[in-house]
């Protein structure tokens, strides 16, 4: 696996959607999706389509009963896909981390390690 960026998932519905399928159950159905992605059930079904068509979902469609419903789960490559992205994010957040850690660093005034032989404001007197 290769940490690199996915420009398709990196928007926060996809990433979303492509993270809860790739810790869940093999098929996921539509509603436990959607309802785990905090998304209205236009957004899951235009996102899913994106996926879809990159060859990162499959979704399969049947009925319980006579209620049709929809599963999803992620393919070899979008599992991969989403594996390299979060190694990228991972990658990129220790990057940040490390730089704003070196710039705390040297905006830190050094403490002097003597005292001053005067107090300053008791009645404006040295």
């Amino acid at each position: 696996m290769t940490a690199r960026p996915d420009p398709l998932i990196h928007p926060i519905t996809r990433l979303s959607i492509c993270g809860l399928l790739a810790t869940g159950a093999d098929w996921v159905e539509f509603a436990a999706l959607r309802d785990a992605a905090g998304i209205s059930d236009s957004v899951l079904s235009k996102q899913s389509r994106v996926l879809e068509d990159a060859g990162y979902v499959q979704v399969r469609k049947g009925a319980i009963g006579r209620r049709p419903r929809t599963w999803f789960r992620l393919t070899a490559a979008g599992r991969e896909a989403v594996q390299g992205h979060l190694a990228w994010l991972a990658e990129l957040e220790e990057t940040v981390s490390a730089r704003t850690r070196d710039a705390q660093q040297a905006h830190k005034r050094p403490v002097p390690d003597w005292e001053p032989a005067f107090e300053l404001g008791r009645g404006g007197e040295i």
